[in-house]
């Protein structure tokens, strides 16, 4: 009987496994690990919800810079057009300048306004704007040959490019903030190259894309300038439109989201108080450069339109598409370097290799490669800017966006930009009066000298490889905290 009592217990024992180990199962299932799990995935799909949108931002910078440096080389082929087409006595040097430096000053507006608006609301916001304002302004400026009366038509085209001008310089602040902010959340090792490939190489691209389809066009037309204008200037329309599809996915960074001035009083006195070294060292490096870069780069075709023989326009569109294409191997080693040797010596070493050397060299040889090897001469002059954008052009905007707190970004990095803007229209307003009072080769000795400047200028500005960004808006925070402001 104690046998069969013993084989009865065991039965049952048995016989209930199965329905406690369901039970085990049941609970295991309700554990707060499985809600883990869940927890993990769900948080797993945001983060790459997050990254892909990062990208999208990156992306949606990087065509948007592409866009502005296509309106920008605008001027150069604009300027051999209506060169040819009007003559000198009506498109005279101060027209040319007045039509040139149209974009820079709209630019210098855009960059205000929107750099305020980008940390006051949003990155996305504004740069969809921005991009706007490109689409309509490049259209006006399309439609200039409809305007009746040459006068009325270079007045209209000024107009129009001042218009396209603000939605370029908007995107400065905008795209600059957003891609550096996107980069620091993913990719923030590499955000330095980055940044100076989704800034600097898409708008030096733009360049030789607008040359080449200038020069295209007058292939495809038996140079006919009418034409070309139209091709050149029908692309500008498409591109920020471009633009704007790709910003419907973008995104405001982390950074932005939790350090921002939506809801809060900007405390401008503090920001001046804490932050002047560093707008008074970005504004002035940003400034020096560009009041050498934007005349080198835009009259480019004004110095090439008078050496080349004959002045014929497909050779003189030719070796526009040289000097353009010489400076995207230069951004490239830019891009290279800022992590290698950091911002700032990266920078100086462009200024003393492309505007120092090169510069005192093409000014002192001018008259001799002019005139004896006009290759020889197109090549240095591609070297300094290859020089140029691989230092300043690579790093002043990279270093203008670390400098500041994610709050106060579009701002800071806005002031300086529009410092270099205005730069760029002074630099353009006196390009053509120094050639004229002290000869052609007095421009080169002239971006020699700013750029010795401009390196000692360099060499004190904030160095941001190491910084990192989210404990500078932590202390910035502190700092708020600390004055009242929350």
């Amino acid at each position: 009987m104690a046998v069969e009592s013993k084989q009865q217990v065991l039965a049952a024992q048995s016989a209930e496994m199965p329905e406690k180990g369901l039970e085990e199962i049941k609970v295991a299932s309700e554990s707060p690990t499985s809600s883990r799990s869940s927890e993990d995935l769900e948080a797993s799909n945001l983060d790459h919800s997050r990254k892909l949108g990062s990208i999208f931002t990156i992306f949606g910078s990087a065509l948007a810079n592409l866009s502005d440096g296509y309106q920008q080389s605008l001027a150069s082929s604009s300027n051999v057009i209506f060169a040819h087409l009007l003559g000198k006595k009506v498109y005279t040097s101060g027209v040319q300048t007045r039509i040139s430096n149209s974009l820079l000053v709209g630019s210098v507006l855009g960059i205000m306004i929107f750099g305020y608006i980008s940390d006051r609301l949003s990155r996305k916001g504004g740069m969809l704007i921005t991009s706007g304002l490109v689409v309509v302004g490049s259209l006006m400026a399309t439609l200039a040959f409809q305007v009746q009366g040459s006068h009325n038509m270079l007045w209209y085209l000024t107009i129009a490019r001042g218009a396209a001008g603000v939605g370029v310089g908007g995107e400065y602040p905008t795209s600059a903030a957003a891609a550096l902010e996107g980069s620091n959340e993913h990719f923030d090792s590499q955000r330095g190259p980055i940044q100076v490939l989704v800034s600097t190489l898409m708008a030096t691209s733009g360049a030789p894309i607008c040359i080449f389809v200038y020069l295209m066009s007058l292939i495809g037309s038996d140079d006919n300038l009418t034409v070309a204008y139209h091709a050149i200037y029908s692309i500008s329309i498409f591109l920020p439109i471009f633009v704007v599809l790709a910003r419907w996915r973008m995104q405001d960074g982390r950074l932005f989201e939790r350090s921002n001035f939506r809801k809060r009083t900007i405390p401008w006195m503090l920001l001046l108080k804490t932050y002047w070294p560093r707008i008074l060292g970005t504004s002035a490096a940003f400034f020096l450069y560009d009041f050498i870069n934007f005349p080198n780069s835009i009259m480019s075709s004004v110095i090439v339109n008078d050496l080349v023989p004959g002045k014929n326009i497909r050779t003189v569109a030719l070796w526009q598409l040289y000097l353009a294409l010489m400076p995207v191997p230069g951004v490239l080693v830019g891009a290279w370097l800022v992590n290698k040797i950091g911002r700032r010596w990266t920078g100086i070493l462009g200024f003393l290799l492309g505007y120092v050397i090169c510069g005192f060299i093409v000014g002192g040889l001018y008259h001799k490669l002019t005139t004896e090897s006009l290759p020889a001469f197109v090549v240095l002059y591609g070297l300094l800017q290859a020089f140029g954008h691989m230092g300043p052009g690579a790093t002043i905007g990279l270093i203008s966006c670390e400098a500041f707190p994610t709050a106060a970004r579009g701002m800071g990095y806005g002031i300086a930009a529009a410092f270099g803007k205005a730069g760029a229209a002074i630099g353009t307003q006196v390009f053509t009066p120094i050639r004229a009072a002290a000869g052609p080769e007095s421009t080169f000795y002239v971006a020699g000298g700013v750029g010795l400047l401009a390196s000692l200028i360099y060499y004190f500005l904030p160095e941001g490889q190491a910084v990192d960004l989210e404990k500078e808006d932590e202390e910035f925070e502190k700092l708020l905290m600390m004055h009242g402001v929350s």
